[in-house]
Order: C-alpha cells, then structure tokens, then sequence
C-alpha cells in the first residue's frame, strides 16, 4: 500500500456517497490517537487509525455477544458460535480458513468474552485486503457444517479440562469452589449474567444443536452490532473502499436483545470463601468493593487508588513484612458496573496480618494521607504503562475495540492520560468513602482444606495405619495358631 495519502485519495475519502461520517477527530478533538470513524449504511461501524511508521495492520470484527447475554439454559453458546465460525465458510473449509493468514506470516485469532467476541487478524501491510476478506468470510459468511457440531463441542469439553462441571458445581454448592473471582460476582451482583462461565455448563453445552446454534447466530452477528477496528499502515480511503465492497453489501437485520444492567446487591459487607483443595499450603486474599463501569467519571480516579494502593502494600507486606511474594490492585469494569480488588496469596498464618495491612492503607488514603507527590508517582506509571503499550498495533486495536460497543457515534474516544492527569489525592479520598463502605464492601478468601503438603500428610498417614493394621494382623493369626 501507499505510504502517503494522495489527493485523489483524499477526494475519494471526501466523495464517499455509499458511506455517512458519523464521527471523525484527531487528538486536537480530545481523542488519544488520530481516528478516522464511520458508520456504513447498514449499520457496521468503521474505526480507522493510521500508522504510516508501521509495517503492519491488525484488524479487529468485534460483536456485541458474550456470556452477559446468555441464560443458564444456553450458557457458553456465544463461546460454541465462535468456535463454530472457524469450522467452515462459504468459500473456505475449516483447513483453508486456518492455514489463509498464517501461510503469509501472519497471526489470526478469535475470543469470547462477558462482552462481546473478537476476530483477530495481523498481516503485514501489502496484504491488509486478504486479512479483511478472511475476517469478512469468517464472520458473516460461515456455515455451520453439520458434521462439525459434535466435533467443536468435544474440543470446547477439552478446552474446559472435560466433563467436569457436575462435580464442580457440586463441590461448589457445598462450599469446595475454585473460582473465588466468579464467587465474588456473584455476592456483589447476584442473579445477573456476569456469574455465569464463558465457555459455559456442561447440561446448556449438552443442549445446544445446530439449531440453536444458527438461531443465536443470526440474532446477534448483524452488522448494526458490529464494529471493524483496523489499526497500522492503512489509507483510510482505500481501506474503507474494501471495508464498503466486502461488508457493505450485508444486509442482515436484527434487533439483539442487550443484557439487562445488573442491580448491585449493596447488603455487604460480603464474606465470599471457597475451600476447593490446592497444590500448595498458599491461601488466596481479595478485598474490594463495588465500584462503577467503564464509562464512569471515576474509573480514572480508581485506577490511580490501584495504583497507589499496589505499590505501597507491595513495600509494606512483601518488601518490609515478606509476607507475600506479590499484590496486586485492580478495578474491574464493564460496560456498566465494576468491582476493585486487592488481590495476594500467603502461607498460612499471615492473613490477620495482611488485612491489617489492607485495611490501614486504605483507612489512610480515606483519611486524605496520601500527598500530592506520592499521587503524581502512581500516575506517572500509569501514564507510563499505558504509552508504552500502545505502540503495539494490536494491543492498541485491543483497546480502542473495549470502546467501540459502548460508545455512541457522536462520543469521543475517552484520552486515558489525560484522565488520569486530571486525579488529584482529594479523588483518591473521595473515591474510597464513596465506594469502600460496609454495604459495598467484600472480603474473598481461597481457603483449602487440602493441600499437597496436608494430603501427603494425610496419605502418610493412611499408609500407616494400614501397615499397622497388616502387622497387627499377622501377629494375631500367628498367636491364634500357636494357641490351636
């Protein structure tokens, strides 16, 4: 491709009549990047951000499908169609489709998630119009191969480690789980979608046929709830000719049925444990509380408390104290709703100690402790982190596709450093008593009743007695027969 945009480049990009601008801004305009964004006719969102320093392009086909808009009687079907678009397309057979990117040396890929499930390729420059032609099959041209159906649900079992579920699930009602993360949603948005498994159930896997599989498929892969995010060295006007001939002319309608907003439980504070058996003696720690989603004016604010808050204990409980290897502080947010976690494993012992720890920390920054300098250290990181991923195409095609569902046409990517400049140590303050209260607040504990160490220990044991029983044995029936 051209390394510079023509003028009869730029008249074409003007002169598109088959396509209506519905926002277009450079940084000058408050957006982080230089991005070009369209809607086609029929729906499909077009997000271009040129790169002419790079070699590459990554293109991105998001869809607004994932677990959140699952019931448990289909629970992981969004994860089943996606599998399934790789198994066959109008064109290609599932070989074809797979071997397409890769036998020019680039990389292709496909994920689901609570939110929605991306179709990944990166190519080099020269062949941005195969990785749109494959993502364009892929997406809105499979065919479900009958003969496949059974074969995906086998590879989706053993991506899911087998039929394990009914005993995990067992396990789990009876206060043995594993999945602490999954348990805390739960607590905190009880009866909402964001506590089932992507990759679902095995009695709602179990019942998904073809059938189901084409009917959800056709409710949600319209093209009014997708977006193309492509990112790299792409001239706008000729990538949307391409994007206009190949996914233009779709003309599926549909009306998904988007996930209800979950209703916070606000009746904490929460006390999750899960006592699943581990490989080591470790317990697992997460304090936090219900916060807000991605879209709110706090999210900036919350991550410099993460930020802050992860440093310090990491000085306080594993440089001073060596109660940890490592902690970690995030927020977790979705398209409405989130949760912050202080998140560590220890030996047994240490938890009063650690959750003093916790609990002082952030009492301090309630308090309005933290100064101004110590703020500025957190968020120079942050704004540190965040510049050095994004010169990486596809981690920045990552994160602008995390906005493409939420926002609307006329609202402008959100500038990340520029958020996070803008918090002060008042924000940290203010945050912590608006969101760290009794009713928001949780406590999530990995507990095992059993451990390597306390299970060899308890097979030792066992091995023991029986040896001694055996012993015992033969002693008696030798006294008995000397006895006879």
């Amino acid at each position: 491709m051209k390394r510079i945009l023509s003028l009869v480049a730029l008249l074409a990009l003007l002169t598109v009549t088959t396509m209506t601008p519905a926002f277009a801004s450079t940084t000058s305009g408050g957006e982080p990047f230089r991005l070009q964004r369209y809607t086609l006719p029929n729906g499909l969102r077009v997000w271009l951000q040129p790169r002419t320093d790079s070699q590459s392009v990554t293109a991105l086909l998001v869809i607004g499908a994932g677990s959140r808009y699952e019931t448990p009687a289909n629970n992981g079907i969004s994860h089943f169609v996606e599998h399934m678009l790789f198994a066959g397309s109008e064109r290609w057979n599932e070989e074809e489709i797979k071997d397409m990117i890769t036998r020019r040396g680039g990389q292709w890929n496909g994920w689901t998630g609570p939110e929605a499930t991306t179709y990944y390729a990166q190519v080099a420059a020269g062949d941005f119009d195969l990785a749109l032609d494959w993502l364009a099959q892929v997406v809105f041209h499979p065919t479900f191969p009958p003969d496949k159906v059974e074969n995906e649900r086998r590879i989706i079992f053993q991506e899911r480690s087998g039929r394990y579920g009914w005993l995990i699930n067992t396990l789990d009602s009876l206060g043995f789980g594993y999945e602490l993360d999954r348990d805390v949603r739960r607590a905190l948005f009880p009866g909402s979608a964001l506590g089932l498994r992507v990759t679902g159930e095995d009695a709602s896997l179990d019942s998904l046929d073809r059938a189901a599989l084409m009917s959800y498929y056709q409710s949600y892969y319209t093209p009014a709830n997708a977006v193309l995010v492509m990112v790299g060295n792409v001239i706008p006007a000729e990538a949307l000719e391409q994007v206009k001939a190949r996914l233009g002319v779709l003309e599926r309608p549909g009306n998904p049925v988007l996930p209800a907003s979950p209703q916070a439980a606000n009746n904490g504070p929460h006390h999750v444990v899960v006592r699943g058996p581990l490989f080591t003696d470790q317990q697992r720690l997460m304090v936090g509380a219900q916060t807000v989603g991605q879209r709110h004016p706090d999210r900036g604010a919350l991550d410099v408390l993460a930020e802050v808050l992860g440093q310090d204990l990491m000085r306080e409980i594993r440089y001073r104290q060596g109660l940890v290897y490592g902690v970690s502080a995030y927020n977790v947010t979705f398209d409405d709703v989130g949760y912050f976690a202080v998140s560590t494993t220890f030996g047994s012992g240490h938890r009063d100690k650690i959750m003093s720890a916790i609990e002082a920390h952030l009492e301090s920054i309630r308090r309005g402790s933290v100064d101004a300098a110590r703020v500025a250290e957190a968020k120079a990181a942050l704004k540190g982190r965040w510049a050095l991923s994004m010169e990486d195409s596809s981690v920045r095609a990552n994160w602008l596709a995390g906005w493409a569902l939420v926002l609307g046409d006329d609202e402008p990517v959100p500038d990340y450093e520029a958020a996070i400049e803008a918090v002060s140590a008042a924000d940290l303050s203010r945050v912590v008593n608006a969101y760290f209260t009794p009713a928001q607040s949780y406590v999530g504990e990995h507990q095992p009743v059993v451990t390597v160490a306390s299970g060899a220990a308890i097979a030792g044991a066992a091995a023991g007695l029986g040896i001694a029983a055996w012993i015992g044995r033969k002693v008696w029936r030798r006294r008995t027969r000397h006895h006879a």
